[in-house]
Parts: structure tokens; C-alpha cells; sequence
């Protein structure tokens, strides 16, 4: 209840400094008395707690400050707390006369979208268990101990984070394994979609199964999901560009890229030779506009440099999926040899004065087809969805490989540019931030929550994948019968508890992310009114205008 209401009645002003307002400052004095006193007298009960101090326990509290106040009681019942915790858990789901099953226990992981064998956070663990002395046998293909004492498998767990965090329910998606049955039958679904054509222009493209059908999931916690032909590899084509515009807002910064790229969608298919009203690339999206930024890239390094850079910036990106990102050497020879319109709009680039004049022209084009040429799994492509989901930071390494400000940029010329020429369709019906690939690929962004990656071939005109596509739009419209309780709705700090039996994915979630609270507000999904605590929420305003709203609302 204290955490409750410390998070949504505090505020920081611009020295980040914690300032309650008045009204509240009487609720929270309460609350943090309360809150203390009860904790104190568990400390108070401890027999390690030395005689002396008992006494002074609370001495003082009414100066502490808030955030002192919450982290004191947790720290002084924490310990009691968690193994009561532990023992509950193990006590109700694993233990059997004093010793834990092993192989359940990653069931339980499993259901919780933790994958035990290959999660990097998770190797410290299986290093323990495997080093534990047991008389059990060993688990089929591992060297890990069938059955573990109790207070041994105790030791062993709560010295990882993100076990912890999964057994307290802190992840953003608590059911992991209800949205994973319900992602899945909507796959099945859009297997049967039948239409579109795949790419003609790239001769390797063209030689791929139409039949190919795969999906992957990886929320900001690093949970996972995975179905249909999900480990083939697959060139990411124009789904590199969102990264490779953000690493150049963060190599160069915003005003040297955006005097060279405008910021609007174009109109007109991803290929198309022509410029804006300024003479610039309508946006970073698109192959003008991809090319001019390879063309400013990291210019006065060799050309082995610049891609190593490239290729390895990519990876942290990706780091902790299954497969890392490499270059396909075929695809990228098929590019060169059939890029004749990216030659074209390369030199209409130089000609209008896009592109420097010291710039070298076929080492940008070579930089741009080898950029197209990066392949992956649609595992790790939702890996990188998925750090995009969360601000720039790897949800496996928890690395900043991206700066937040970055991220806020490139979700917003997703959202409205992201889906070639039928972008705004895209955000008028599905309201997601997406890039597409003509490789058959799609990548969407919900920002907070998950990153999610589809494959399938075959095209529409507009250069997207139809069963792509088509699951997107089942998507949204599965998860939005209830306006109100949906996680694809734009965030507010207006708050509901939802269980499971609603829609999963629209619960009040618990843990340390406790002001990721979702929204009651009638505007519809594709408003992206993101209103987190963090920068990377707050998309621009012309996402959720007044009067975009009100057509949206006119046209239900």
C-alpha cells in the first residue's frame, strides 16, 4: 500500500529530488509510520539485534525521508520475508520428502518464459547445480543433479536475480505461458493466410519457401517465446535501419543527422528517387534516406572498420538470443549485383547535394548493401525489438547499448514510417511502432512491455509480409475487445488489477516496474499516448493529437 502510493504521489524536480505534494504529505507520513513501526518490531524480535539499538530503532523516522522510509522496512524484513517466500513456494510446487525436483523447477521457469538451458543470467545457476555434491542421478544431456536437499537448492537460487524475480512474480508478464497459448493459436490462424509474392529484385530472396511461417516474443524481462520456422536464418533487410538510425543519433547526435534526413513519411514505395520539399530523404526509413546516413557513418575509418564497428554494435543489441547476428555473404553479392536502382538514387543523392562532397560514393553503397546483408534468427530479431522496448538497454545484459533519447526518436519514425508506403494505414488501424524487411520480415515495438518478430515471405504491393501483417491486425483486434484492460493501450498512471481470466495481458503489474500501469482511457489502441515515467515513453505529439483522437473515436 506504501509502495502504492509513494509511486504515484511523488514527483522530481529538475535536480531529481523527491517532493510530495501537500495534500499527500499527511497520507505518506502515516503510511511511512505504520509501515516502519510494523517493520521495527520484527527487527526489534530478531535475537541478533543487539540490546542497545532495540531502543532506537524508530528513533527518528519522522525526518526520514520517503524512498528511506520504504528501502529501511524492506531491508529489515526482507530476509524474513524471502524465505518464507522460498519456503512456500518449494513447500506447494517442487518439494518432495526434503528434495526439490529439478526437472519441474525448469518447468516452472519454462511457464514463466525463462529459458534454463540457453539464458546467459541463468548460467551462473546451472554452474551451482552442477558443481552439488548429490547421491540423485544426473538429468538426461546435462550434468545437473536430478533432485537437490532443500536447503542446498535454497543457497543455489537465491543467489540469482532472475530466478528471484520470476518466483515473486515481478516480471512484466506474469502468465507467461497463457499469452504463449493464445500468441500461438492466433500464428496458426495467420498460417492459412494465403496471397503476395515474395521479392523479385533479389535474386536470393526469391529462392526462399513461401511456406516459411515463424514467430518469437521477448518481453523487457527477457522472457521468450517462440514458434513455427523460428531458428532459419533470415537477412533483416530494412529491419536494420531503425538500429542503424538510432546508432547514428548516437554517434553523431540529432542535428547532424536530421540536417541530412527529414523526419515524415514519404508516400511513395521505400525505393522511389525523390526528395523532399528541402531536397533532403523524407526519412531515415527508406533507401535515400538509409543510404545518406551510411554515406555520414563513421566516413573517416577504412571500410573493414566501419562494418566491424557495425556488425558488432548490432550484437549488443541482440547479445543473449540463441544465434548472433552475421553477415550473409550471398545476399549481399545478390544485392550488389542487382542493386541498380540503389546506384540511381546514390547518385541523384550526390547530384542534389545530400551527400558530402568528399564522400565516396561506392564505399557508402558498399556500406548499404552489407547493412541489408546482416541475417539472424527471428529470435534475435525479437531481441532487438525487445531492447528497443526497453529503452535502448539489452534485456539480457542489461547493457545501455542505445541512449534513451535514441530510442524515443526511432520509435516515433517507426510508428510513422516503419511500414514503407502503407505507414499510415499501419498506424491508423494497428498503432504499434513497426519496420518491416522484403525479406518477409516485421519487427513491432510495445514500448515497456515486449519486442515481437514475424516471418513469412510472401509480399503485398506494398512490400510487407502479408501474414505478417495479417497477425499484427489479429492481434490488436483480440487484445482490444476490452479497451480498458489492455496492454497494447497507450500507459497512463491510472491503475486497475486485472487477473488472467481477463486479458492477461492487461495486469496492474507488481515488482520493481510498479508505475507500468496501463490505461482506462477511451482512446483507441493506435493513439500511442505513452505517458511512462521514462523518456523514451513520451512520443511526440503528433502521435496522440486531440484531433486524431476524436476521428478515431467518430469513426467506432
Amino acid at each position: 500500500e506504501y509502495k502504492s502510493y509513494l509511486s504515484t504521489s511523488m514527483t522530481y524536480d529538475d535536480s531529481d529530488i523527491s517532493v510530495v505534494a501537500p495534500e499527500d504529505q499527511k497520507t505518506l507520513a502515516e503510511l511511512s509510520r505504520s509501515l516502519v513501526e510494523q517493520a521495527a518490531k520484527v527487527q526489534q524480535q530478531k535475537e541478533d539485534t543487539p540490546y542497545f539499538q532495540k531502543s532506537e530503532i524508530l528513533e527518528g523516522i519522522e525526518t526520514w525521508q520517503p524512498e528511506q522510509v520504504y528501502q529501511q522496512a524492506i531491508n529489515w524484513v526482507g530476509e524474513e520475508m524471502q524465505e518464507h517466500l522460498l519456503d512456500s513456494f518449494l513447500n506447494s510446487t517442487h518439494e518432495i520428502a526434503g528434495l526439490v525436483d529439478i526437472h519441474k523447477f525448469f518447468e516452472y521457469l519454462g511457464n514463466r518464459g525463462l529459458m534454463p538451458y540457453s539464458d546467459i543470467r541463468l548460467r551462473p545457476f546451472l554452474e551451482q547445480l552442477a558443481s552439488c555434491e548429490t547421491t540423485s542421478s544426473r538429468l538426461y544431456k546435462s550434468n545437473l543433479p536430478t533432485y537437490l536437499p532443500k536447503d542446498v537448492f535454497k543457497k543455489c537460487i537465491q543467489e540469482n536475480d532472475t530466478i528471484m524475480r520470476a518466483i515473486k512474480g515481478e516480471f512484466i508478464i506474469e502468465d507467461f505461458h497463457i499469452l504463449a497459448s493464445q500468441l500461438e493459436e492466433l500464428f496458426e490462424e495467420c498460417r492459412k493466410e494465403e496471397g503476395g509474392k515474395k521479392t523479385t529484385y533479389i535474386p536470393s530472396l526469391e529462392e526462399v519457401d513461401s511456406n516459411k511461417w515463424a514467430m518469437s516474443i521477448c518481453t523487457i524481462d527477457g522472457q521468450t517465446f517462440s514458434c513455427g520456422d523460428s531458428t532459419d536464418l533470415i537477412t533483416l533487410q530494412s529491419v536494420t535501419k531503425p538500429l542503424f538510425y538510432a546508432m547514428c543519433l548516437d554517434e553523431l547526435g540529432d542535428d547532424v543527422v536530421h540536417s541530412k534526413v527529414g523526419k515524415e513519411p514519404s508516400g511513395h514505395g521505400f525505393d522511389r528517387i525523390n526528395l523532399d520539399f528541402r531536397n533532403l530523404p523524407h526519412n531515415p526509413l527508406i533507401n535515400t534516406g538509409a543510404i545518406t546516413l551510411a554515406s555520414l557513418y563513421k566516413n573517416d575509418i577504412p571500410m573493414y572498420e566501419r562494418f566491424k564497428h557495425l556488425i558488432k554494435s548490432y550484437n549488443a543489441v541482440s547479445e543473449g538470443s540463441l544465434d548472433p547476428l552475421r553477415f550473409n555473404n550471398t545476399i549481399y553479392l545478390s544485392e550488389r549485383d542487382s542493386g541498380h536502382r540503389n546506384y540511381a538514387i546514390g547518385h541523384y543523392l550526390k547530384s542534389k547535394g545530400c551527400l558530402n562532397d568528399a564522400t565516396n560514393l561506392t564505399n557508402t553503397l558498399e556500406l548499404y548493401f552489407q547493412l541489408c546483408s546482416i541475417e539472424s534468427t527471428i529470435q534475435s530479431a525479437a531481441v532487438i525489438a525487445a531492447t528497443l522496448a526497453n529503452g535502448g538497454q539489452n534485456v539480457f545484459t542489461e547493457k545501455q547499448v542505445l541512449s534513451e533519447r535514441a530510442v524515443q526518436n526511432t520509435l516515433s519514425i517507426m510508428y510513422s514510417c516503419g511500414m514503407y508506403d502503407y505507414s499510415g494505414e499501419w498506424a491508423f488501424e494497428i498503432g504499434i511502432p513497426a519496420k518491416s524487411g522484403v525479406s518477409g520480415i516485421l519487427i513491432l515495438v510495445i514500448p515497456d512491455v515486449m519486442g515481437m518478430a514475424l516471418w513469412s515471405p510472401p509480399l503485398d504491393v506494398y512490400g510487407n509480409s502479408v501474414r505478417a501483417v495479417k497477425f499484427a491486425e489479429k492481434l490488436v483486434k483480440a487484445y482490444s475487445k476490452n479497451q480498458k484492460q489492455n496492454i497494447l493501450h497507450p500507459f497512463s498512471n491510472k491503475r486497475h488489477q486485472v487477473t488472467a481470466e481477463h486479458n492477461f495481458l492487461a495486469r496492474n503489474y507488481k515488482g520493481p516496474r510498479s508505475h507500468h500501469t496501463l490505461t482506462s482511457d477511451l482512446s483507441p489502441l493506435g493513439a500511442m499516448n505513452y505517458t511512462g515515467s521514462r523518456s523514451y515513453h513520451t512520443l511526440p505529439s503528433h502521435l496522440c493529437s486531440a484531433g486524431l483522437k476524436l476521428l478515431r473515436r467518430l469513426r467506432r
